[in-house]
C-alpha cells in the first residue's frame, strides 16, 4: 500500500492527493482543498467498505471551497490511503490522535469538524477532551448516544456482515443500506469503492477496523454526563429513514449536548450529505457563517437581552 495508486482520488473525484507522517512508520493521506488562508473545517469519514474521505463527502468538500473555507479530510487510520504505524491500530482514541495530529502538523488551532458516522463519534469525542480545539461540530449519522428506549425499528448494522470472503456484491449492498432511496447511490461511486475494496489487503483492513470500531462503542462509550459539561456548539443532521443510526439516537445526542441544534430530514437515510445535499450544504454553511454562536445560550438568551428581544418581535 502506498501512494501511488492515490490517482484513483484524482481520477473521479479531481482531489489531489496530500500526506503526512508525524511519527515512524505512519502516512496520513488526506485532501487539503481551498485558500490555505481560509477558516477551516475538518471532515471525518465513515466507515464502510471501500469509504475514503473523499467519497464520502464529494458533494460537501465544493460547496465548502465556493464559500471561502479551507477544507482538510484525512482517511482514519484503517481506512483509505493512510497507512498507521506499527502498533497503531483504528480504535477511537488513535483516531482522535490523528485528527489532532493533523492540526497540529498543518498549524491549525482551531477548526470546525463535520463527522459522519464513525467520523461523527470521533467529532464527539475530539469535542469532549478537546473544545478548545473545536470551534463547533456538525454530527451525520451518529456521535455515539442511543436513544434508552430504543427506536422504531432495529438498526441495520451494514458492516456487522462482511465477516466472510470478500465479493463484489458486497460494496453495493452496503452502500443500499445507507440511502433511503437506491436511485441515489451513483454507479461511478460504486466503481470507484470497490476499486478500493479489491486493493490488495483492504478487505482485511475493513474487517479489522470494523471490530475496531465496535471494541471502541464498548470500550469507550458515550456519556451524557460527559457530554452536558461540554459547551462547543453542535448540529446534528439526520435522515429520518436512517436504519444504520435511526434518529432517536440523534435526538439523544442533541440532548446530551448542551448548545446542539437537530434537524431530521424527510424522505432520507444515513447519507444525509448526499441525499439531501443542497440542504445539507445550507445549513452546515449557515451554521459555519455564524449560526452556530447562537446555539450557545450565553450570553444571547441573558436576561439582561431578552426584554429587548421580544420588544424587537425576536421572541415570537
Amino acid at each position: 500500500m502506498g501512494s501511488d495508486d492515490s490517482s484513483i482520488i484524482a481520477e473521479y473525484f479531481g482531489y489531489a492527493s496530500h500526506w503526512l507522517t508525524t511519527r515512524e512508520g505512519e502516512r496520513i493521506h488526506y485532501l487539503d482543498e481551498g485558500d490555505p488562508d481560509s477558516p477551516p473545517v475538518i471532515l471525518l469519514h465513515g466507515s464502510a467498505i471501500g469509504i475514503t474521505a473523499a467519497a464520502n463527502f464529494y458533494l460537501t468538500v465544493p460547496a465548502l471551497v465556493d464559500a471561502g473555507y479551507r477544507v482538510v479530510a484525512p482517511d482514519l487510520y484503517g481506512y483509505g490511503f493512510t497507512e498507521a504505524p506499527p502498533g497503531v491500530d483504528a480504535i477511537r482514541p488513535n483516531q482522535v490522535d490523528l485528527v489532532i495530529r493533523t492540526m497540529d502538523a498543518l498549524g491549525l488551532a482551531r477548526a470546525h469538524v463535520i463527522g459522519n458516522s464513525l467520523g461523527g463519534m470521533v467529532l464527539a469525542s475530539l469535542a469532549l477532551e478537546h473544545p478548545e480545539r473545536v470551534a463547533g461540530g456538525v454530527v451525520v449519522g451518529t456521535a455515539g448516544a442511543r436513544w434508552k428506549d430504543g427506536s422504531r425499528f432495529e438498526p441495520n448494522l451494514t458492516s456487522h456482515k462482511d465477516t466472510g470472503r470478500y465479493e463484489p456484491s458486497l460494496v453495493r449492498r452496503s452502500m443500499k443500506h445507507l440511502v433511503h432511496d437506491p436511485r441515489m447511490v451513483p454507479e461511478e461511486l460504486v466503481e470507484f469503492r470497490t476499486r478500493m475494496a479489491e486493493r490488495p489487503g483492504a478487505y482485511e483492513r475493513h474487517q479489522e477496523s470494523t471490530r475496531m470500531r465496535e471494541l471502541s462503542k464498548v470500550h469507550y462509550p458515550f456519556l451524557p454526563e460527559n457530554a452536558a459539561r461540554c459547551r462547543v456548539p453542535m448540529l446534528f443532521l439526520f435522515g429520518r429513514e436512517d436504519r444504520v443510526n435511526p434518529p432517536e439516537d440523534a435526538l439523544a445526542g442533541a440532548e446530551a449536548f448542551p448548545n446542539a441544534d437537530l434537524v431530521v430530514f424527510g424522505h432520507c437515510g444515513h447519507w444525509t450529505m448526499i441525499e439531501r445535499a443542497d440542504d445539507f450544504n445550507h445549513l452546515v454553511l449557515r451554521f459555519l457563517s455564524g449560526y452556530d454562536e447562537r446555539i450557545v445560550e450565553p450570553p444571547l438568551y441573558a436576561d439582561d437581552l431578552r426584554g429587548e428581544r421580544l420588544l424587537a418581535g425576536g421572541g415570537r
